[in-house]
């Protein structure tokens, strides 16, 4: 794996070195052969996050479908009593 940065729930962020040249010198030694370009790499991580945010948001709009009809039902049977 090339080095990279990843970012914690806090927001820090944290650098995961893959070759020893990052590890003892930082990223801009990096010797790692370029599997992807940095953009690249930033990209795909980019585009799992969005994918994996659409995937709740629309399990959250399920859930939310779900109580909406829920309550629909109890507020008609109130409403007949």
């Amino acid at each position: 794996m090339k080095c990279h940065y990843i970012y914690t729930e806090d927001g820090e962020k944290v650098l995961i070195p893959g070759c020893m040249g990052t590890a003892a010198m930082g990223i801009e030694n990096c010797t790692c052969r370029p599997e992807k370009t940095f953009a690249g790499f930033e990209r795909e991580r980019y585009n799992e996050t969005v994918k994996a945010l659409r995937a709740e948001i629309k399990d959250l709009e399920h859930e939310n479908a779900y109580l909406n009809r829920i309550i629909k039902k109890l507020t008609k049977q109130k409403s007949r009593k």
